[in-house]
C-alpha cells in the first residue's frame, strides 16, 4: 500500500511539473505574440487614438504637487538610481547569505540592455508638445518604456522572492506584493502623466518586464527547488 502511495505522489508530482512547464510555455508565447503585434502597430510615428485618449485623461487636471509626485516615481527608474537600487538590494541579500536571491535581483541590471536594444530596433519617436503636455524631457526612443520595463522586472523580482519565501508570514507576502504592484502601476502612470511615453509604450514595457521576470524567475525557482531537494 505504501509503495502505491509513493508511486501516486511521484506521478502527481511529475504531472504537476509538466503542467507548469506547459503553462509557462503558453504564457511566454502569448506575451511574445502580443508584444510583436504591438510593435508592428506602433512602428509608424503617428500617435494612436487610444494613446491620445489616455494621455489626455491623465493630464486633464495637472497640478504642481502632482508634477512633483510623478517626477519622484519616475526618478526611481532613471539609470543611475535604478542601478543603485539593484546593487543595494543585492548586497543586502548577500549580507544575509541569500545568494540565489542576490543574483536574481542583480539580473535586473540586464533589463536596461534589453530596453535599449528594443528601442533602437523599433525606433518610435517620443510624444511631442503638439499632442501632450511635456513635463519631463526625455532621451532615446519611446517604445517600449524602459522605466516600466525596469519597474516590472525589479519589483516583480522582489514580489516573486517574497511569495516563494518559506520564512515570511502570509500577511508580509501580501503587503510586499501590494507595495510592489503599486510601484509598477504608479511608475507606469507617471511616465504617461509626464508626457514621456504613450500608453502603448507603457504596455510594451510591462509585457517585456513580465517576460523578463518569467525567464529569470524560472531559473531562480528551479535553482531554489534543487537546493531544497538536495537538503
Amino acid at each position: 500500500m505504501e509503495f502505491k502511495n509513493n508511486e501516486f505522489l511521484s506521478n502527481f508530482s511529475t504531472y504537476f511539473r509538466d503542467k507548469r512547464k506547459t503553462f509557462f510555455l503558453c504564457f511566454s508565447i502569448f506575451f511574445i505574440i502580443v508584444f510583436l503585434l504591438l510593435s508592428f502597430y506602433v512602428v509608424d510615428s503617428s500617435p494612436k487614438s487610444w494613446d491620445l485618449l489616455v494621455s489626455q485623461e491623465l493630464q486633464e487636471e495637472p497640478s504642481a504637487i502632482l508634477d512633483v509626485l510623478m517626477k519622484g516615481f519616475s526618478w526611481l527608474g532613471t539609470v543611475y538610481v535604478a542601478a543603485i537600487m539593484v546593487i543595494v538590494f543585492s548586497i543586502i541579500f548577500f549580507a544575509f547569505k541569500y545568494i540565489k536571491e542576490a543574483f536574481f535581483v542583480l539580473s535586473c541590471l540586464l533589463s536596461g540592455g534589453v530596453s535599449y536594444v528594443l528601442k533602437m530596433l523599433i525606433d518610435r519617436p517620443r510624444p511631442t508638445t503638439d499632442f501632450v503636455r511635456i513635463v519631463e524631457e526625455t532621451h532615446y526612443q519611446s517604445f517600449p518604456s524602459g522605466h516600466v520595463l525596469f519597474y516590472t522586472a525589479f519589483f516583480g523580482t522582489l514580489m516573486l522572492i517574497a511569495i516563494s519565501s518559506s520564512i515570511l508570514k502570509f500577511s508580509w507576502k501580501i503587503m510586499i506584493s501590494s507595495i510592489c504592484l503599486a510601484m509598477i502601476v504608479l511608475g507606469a502612470f507617471s511616465r504617461i502623466y509626464l508626457g514621456a511615453h504613450w500608453f502603448t509604450d507603457v504596455i510594451g514595457g510591462f509585457i517585456v518586464g513580465v517576460l523578463f521576470v518569467m525567464f529569470t524567475g524560472s531559473l531562480y525557482l528551479r535553482s531554489k527547488n534543487k537546493s531544497t531537494d538536495i537538503q
